[in-house]
């Protein structure tokens, strides 16, 4: 599916439509800013926070190279729909590529919650967050979906045994946080530098982040082993 056809698929299903409100003002200039009115255009719904709009907009001008050019005609290409709302779907269906493009920049943070990119899909995480009660992923479908949230339940709530499942027995206090097993320090040690910088994705290998953290890498480390096994052996055998 092409970017066009995801943006208007994202806005015509069932659990979206049937949110959507029937007298629809997109232009209501005296209450929106062009931002908030290219919102109401892309995301289809003019009940949209104005708060979560310029926030979304401020992050979006710090992230993306000649925003203004690009909003700029973007907002040309919409301007019909943002004077007739019945001329939305010709509207998003005549946009070009670089204003689709752009159009979905702006759908995104107003559907996730956040912009950028979360450390779910990178091991690089610059994500900035934006809102969670109001993104458009969980607001859509709230009516038969909740939101999703940690815990599901109260303190406790994992505790009870499903039914038809033959549990062990648990400890007594294994429902308080502030238990801890047998042989616990309660001490979290802190990560290897090497790791750690890999894992953020600051180098393409381990042993690259090792040699630049002037850690051994695992080869040097069998080397070094095989080194001193060969050593001892031969210490046993003049000995």
């Amino acid at each position: 599916m092409d970017r066009r056809s995801f943006l208007l698929g994202a806005i015509s299903i069932s659990p979206i439509s049937s949110f959507l409100l029937s007298d629809f003002a997109f232009a209501d200039e005296t209450q929106a800013g062009s931002f908030m009115q290219a919102s109401w255009v892309v995301i289809g719904r003019k009940d949209l926070s104005p708060d979560i709009a310029g926030r979304i907009e401020v992050l979006l001008k710090q992230r993306i190279a000649d925003y203004d050019q690009k909003f700029a005609a973007l907002t040309q290409a919409l301007s019909p729909a943002i004077q007739d709302e019945k001329l939305r779907n010709d509207a998003l269906k005549g946009l070009s590529a670089a204003d689709t493009a752009f159009a979905l920049e702006i759908a995104k943070p107003w559907y996730l919650g956040y912009v950028g990119t979360a450390a779910g899909s990178s091991l690089k995480d610059d994500a900035t967050f934006v809102t969670y009660l109001n993104a458009q992923a969980y607001e859509v479908v709230l009516k038969d979906l909740p939101r999703t949230s940690y815990p599901p339940g109260g303190r406790g709530w994992w505790q009870a045994v499903p039914a038809g499942v033959d549990s062990p027995t648990m400890p007594d206090r294994v429902i308080d946080w502030t238990w801890q097993p047998d042989g616990a320090t309660g001490v979290i040690a802190k990560p290897d530098p090497a790791w750690q910088a890999y894992a953020m994705g600051e180098f393409p290998s381990l042993d690259a982040a090792r040699a630049a953290h002037g850690t051994p890498s695992a080869h040097t480390n069998q080397q070094q082993n095989k080194q001193t096994g060969q050593t001892g052996q031969t210490e046993v055998n003049h000995g």
